[in-house]
């Protein structure tokens, strides 16, 4: 089995007017939870609860360095920008990537006199997560 490292993954959101999306500066991690509902239709008589498929959804997180030389970059992911992002979660710089839409629902902002600081941003996707070979 080949295990790989996040050392090369990135996020990216958006695209501009020539179709290229824009790396997100100094991401340290990123969590995305893809979930799938389901639907109980257990009736009376059944012997064991059965259950239904029902729909899925994603939420997720990321943690960033403040750089100042990129905060502009940064300021997207703001919650009260009212804007849904698309975004491309790049585990690695092979592989798959995860892609989908996302709307800013917080930013946690961290500052300590021993370490950088950083803020984690949480997200929840609209509509669906996909799954694509990086090409």
């Amino acid at each position: 089995m080949a295990t790989i490292t996040g050392e090369n993954g990135k996020v990216m959101f958006g695209t501009d007017s020539g179709g290229a999306s824009t790396t997100v500066a100094s991401v340290r991690s990123w969590t995305v939870e893809h979930v799938k509902d389901t639907i109980e239709d257990t009736s009376m008589g059944d012997a064991a609860r059965t259950y239904l498929s029902g729909l899925h959804s994603f939420t997720g997180s990321m943690e960033v360095l403040y750089d100042a030389a990129t905060q502009d970059g940064q300021a997207i992911f703001e919650p009260n920008n009212d804007n849904t992002l698309s975004v491309e979660f790049f585990p690695n710089a092979t592989g798959v990537k995860y892609v989908g839409n996302v709307i800013v629902t917080s930013v946690s902002r961290t500052a300590s006199f021993d370490d950088v600081d950083s803020a984690t941003v949480s997200f929840q996707g609209t509509g669906v997560l996909h799954s694509e070979t990086i090409t």
